[in-house]
């Protein structure tokens, strides 16, 4: 059983760690560039075949409202704008990056995982319309990808994996409880340390890193605490399933500084379905 060191220093050895898509690098560079055109971008993302058929299937979803309408990616460009066509491409090269990765040994569901995490990407773009927060499609993409550090745990250190598993399930804990308890080191930890290695922007680095302990004083709280409040919202909801069946507490500064106590939460987890419901295209993905 490896300990908080060991993990350490094998995730930053370990090269077989999937690495995002090329395309995502240009794009970086393209969208720097005020001059770049919507012909730059299409053809960026055109140079890798299967992103690009997973583009189109995404942008013509009714997630983003043009079901069956757009042909090419110059075209999503022109239509959805820059910024959320790189985001299609980033969420797209996630699920790239995990899917398929073989048979898991234990009775962790991984289609639950998924289910999961595109509810909580659901739960926090629908949090975001409700306090007025402008960067819905960040909010989608922090949301997705809050638990990658479990799935790089159940990859790449199966027999740990396991035996937190099994200590959350028999003792009735929190996944992260257990993760501390067994191994001393959290998915989040291990989620931070793989999206800074793929140079995500540093909100979802942060989103990612402090889910479970929102942090009033950190760079990016607001993205972080709606990520939090949505993975709460979502297992109340029982959608999915993260690795466990409990609920935990919601953060007193986050409940707050979100100014919940002045929502609706029946309005809200009616927002949450119907934003799941959408965003259901996803699991194809997977």
């Amino acid at each position: 059983m490896k300990n908080q060191q060991t993990i350490r220093k094998t995730l930053e050895s370990i090269s077989t760690v999937p690495t995002l898509s090329i395309v995502i690098d240009k794009l970086a560079k393209l969208l720097q560039n005020p001059q770049t055109s919507a012909e730059e971008i299409g053809r960026a993302i055109t140079t890798d075949q299967a992103l690009a058929s997973k583009v189109l299937k995404l942008v013509n979803s009714a997630f983003y409202g043009f079901p069956g309408k757009i042909s090419t990616i110059t075209h999503a460009v022109v239509i959805l704008g820059f910024s959320t066509v790189k985001n299609i491409v980033l969420t797209a090269s996630i699920f790239d990056a995990f899917s398929n990765k073989g048979k898991i040994r234990s009775d962790f569901d991984m289609e639950k995982f998924w289910m999961h995490s595109i509810a909580c990407g659901a739960a926090s773009q629908a949090l975001a319309k409700h306090i007025g927060f402008k960067e819905k499609e960040e909010c989608f993409i922090a949301g997705l990808v809050h638990d990658i550090g479990k799935i790089i745990l159940c990859h790449y250190f199966p027999e740990e994996f396991e035996a937190v598993f099994q200590t959350a399930r028999q003792n009735g804990m929190l996944f992260y409880a257990a993760e501390k308890q067994v191994l001393d080191i959290t998915h989040e930890e291990i989620g931070g340390m793989i999206t800074q290695r793929w140079n995500l922007p540093a909100n979802l680095q942060n989103a990612v890193r402090l889910h479970h302990q929102p942090q009033p004083s950190a760079e990016f709280y607001t993205l972080t605490a709606i990520v939090h409040s949505a993975d709460i919202l979502v297992r109340a909801m029982d959608i999915g399933n993260g690795g466990d069946d409990k609920i935990p507490s919601m953060s007193e500064s986050v409940w707050r500084d979100l100014g919940m106590e002045n929502l609706s939460l029946q309005s809200i987890f009616e927002d949450i379905d119907d934003e799941f419901d959408k965003a259901t295209i996803f699991m194809q993905l997977v």
